[in-house]
């Protein structure tokens, strides 16, 4: 939970600058410089660049008492993190947006992990599967330590990298990362490729810093709700001198008969007494 809280108070400070005292020059935001989807089925692996989306899907098919799954896609984004000054009060975060998603009733989780960068998008299969080795070994030893997940389900995927990409920028240049779709049942994503201008980024900013005292203050509040007050000032204005116009006119009053009624508000209005 606190890794997710992480994660969704950096996208808040994108959309509102310097709302939580971090100045937007604070912010780096590096673009993917290669991305892919990989097809690994039961005999054959294909690598599949220059797409329309990086398809993350995972299907999940029963036969003779006996559960196949296989990965049709399984996206692959490198970053050229070179200039990149990172320090360990920095977040970091990787972003993807989904242009469509599939799945069954099964919720679906897209899990993240590091791989080797040796590769580029005109790489074939034999070169992925050498980088990828590190993301395998993860997976059968189970490690949730050395994984990342997104479970929310809606179009914008986050994943904290932070000390990902403090180790990564300790050895070289380059970062790698493969997510593969996980669910009981069959189910596929497409993300947008870094050629849609919508691609996989990485967000770094330094940890946001707020002053409590600031945030107490009437003064700090004052603006949001400026207009708004404005507005219902002079409405409420505007209704006193009405009432007050009004109050000055005589007010004709219904006469009631004897034991008669007449209907006020849904209601009967009477003259009898309660005794």
């Amino acid at each position: 939970m606190l890794r997710r809280g992480i994660i969704f108070l950096l996208l808040a400070t994108l959309l509102t600058g310097s709302a939580l005292c971090n100045a937007p020059e604070d912010v780096t935001i590096i673009t993917a410089s290669q991305d892919v989807y990989i097809s690994m089925g039961e005999n054959r692996v294909s690598v599949y660049n220059q797409t329309e989306m990086l398809l993350c899907a995972v299907d999940v098919t029963d036969g003779n008492e006996t559960e196949m799954i296989s990965y049709p896609g399984a996206p692959v984004v490198q970053f050229n993190i070179s200039s990149l000054n990172i320090t360990d009060n920095d977040v970091a975060v990787l972003v993807l947006k989904a242009a469509s998603m599939q799945k069954q009733k099964d919720p679906i989780m897209v899990a993240l992990m590091s791989i080797g960068s040796d590769w580029d998008e005109s790489s074939d299969y034999t070169t992925f599967l050498v980088n990828i080795l590190p993301a395998w070994n993860i997976i059968k030893k189970s490690d949730a330590t050395a994984m990342s997940s997104n479970t929310d389900g809606d179009s914008i995927f986050a994943f904290d990298v932070s000390q990902k990409l403090r180790d990564a920028r300790a050895e070289g240049d380059k970062i790698s990362f493969l997510l593969e779709a996980i669910s009981n049942s069959s189910a596929e994503i497409a993300f947008l490729p870094r050629e849609t201008g919508q691609g996989p980024c990485l967000v770094i900013m330094p940890y946001p810093v707020s002053t409590p005292d600031l945030a107490m203050q009437p003064d700090s509040v004052q603006p949001i709700n400026s207009s708004l007050q404005t507005d219902q000032t002079t409405v409420l204005s505007e209704n006193m001198n009405q009432t007050a116009q009004q109050t000055d006119m005589p007010i004709a009053l219904p006469t009631i008969p004897a034991g008669g009624a007449i209907p006020v508000a849904g209601r009967f209005l009477s003259n009898q007494s309660l005794e």
